[in-house]
């Protein structure tokens, strides 16, 4: 148990996390009106991107209803990637000194122009690193950070996602964890709203050994046991990177070791420098409220990963 005063300034926190309620740029904001939406697309084939596609090849419908594409781009404009790290007592050690190896290679993965940003967690959240250019700034983060205490998943995914308001352009999250949450105060079905809320793409990447790889696969890929998430997260726990990734478009990536997280960390940035961005202004449907979403191919056989939908605010 903790200490009261630690309980209050613990308390305190969590509702300085409400407070930062994710605000998108203003090209990206889910609103009424006459907003475009942006939708990032990924299109694979035997786990590689596709490209060359165009607005002709993609079917976009809005709440059922079939939306006309006004634009699609291979984003080469600088992107910005948050770096959500567990540095909870389990990775201390040598899987703490392969989570640097990781942040150094996701950094050199990025281009002059992209920004990178670090933010840990543990049974306390901390900003390492506000989004910069200055990469080598990020690696002398991470190299000071310590590993020790609980996990804070849920807060610490909160927080990167209230940080894409200082964010402009595209974004991308990849949060790494090795465990459960165990330390949180926030309820992460708020989280996952959020991320409805949000245009950030989430990645996770989470480690398993070789016998549990498989079975964890298609743990988080088990849409029933994400919906039994979000009635009953405490029995479910293990489904929150899943359904974070799902409803925000992205995925979650099983490594087998810790010393393979560098490869990962950049097959994430590849993968997310690689995505289609579809852009419509919704016709035909509902100023506010969920919106579901369906991306589809029309000519080419291929894999779409897509966000589900989004909540968007009526003015």
């Amino acid at each position: 148990m903790r200490p009261p005063a630690a309980a209050v300034l613990w308390a305190c926190a969590a509702c300085a996390l409400l407070q930062l309620r994710p605000v998108v740029h203003a090209a990206q904001t889910f609103r009424g009106g006459t907003d475009a939406v942006e939708v990032d697309v990924l299109v694979t084939r035997g786990g590689r991107p596709v490209a060359s596609l165009t607005v002709d090849d993609f079917e976009l419908r809005d709440s059922g209803v079939i939306q006309r594409i006004d634009a699609i781009a291979v984003e080469h404009v600088p992107v910005t990637a948050m770096l959500v790290l567990d540095v909870s007592e389990s990775v201390d050690g040598q899987p703490l000194e392969h989570l640097r190896s990781a942040v150094d290679a996701a950094a050199g993965a990025l281009s002059a122009s992209d920004r990178l940003a670090l933010l840990t967690f543990s049974h306390h959240v901390t900003m390492a690193a506000q989004p910069t250019t200055d990469l080598e700034r990020v690696r002398s983060a991470v190299r000071a950070v310590k590993a020790g205490g609980a996990t804070a998943l849920y807060d610490g995914a909160f927080a990167a996602l209230a940080m894409r308001e200082r964010v402009k352009g595209r974004a991308v999250m990849l949060v790494f964890s090795d465990g459960d949450d165990t330390a949180s105060w926030l309820d992460p079905r708020d989280v996952i709203a959020a991320a409805q809320r949000s245009d950030v793409v989430v990645y996770g990447v989470t480690l398993a050994q070789r016998a549990e790889r498989e079975n964890l696969n298609a743990v988080m890929q088990n849409r029933r046991e994400q919906e039994w998430f979000l009635q009953e997260p405490a029995l479910y726990g293990r489904q929150f990177l899943g359904v974070l990734a799902t409803e925000s478009g992205g995925a979650v990536l099983v490594a087998e070791r810790s010393d393979s997280l560098r490869d990962t960390f950049v097959r994430v940035i590849s993968e997310f420098k690689s995505r289609y961005v579809l852009t419509y202004t919704p016709t035909g449907v509902a100023p506010g409220g969920w919106h579901a979403l369906d991306v589809r191919l029309k000519r080419v056989r291929a894999d779409v990963t897509a966000r589900r939908g989004y909540l968007r605010g009526a003015k």
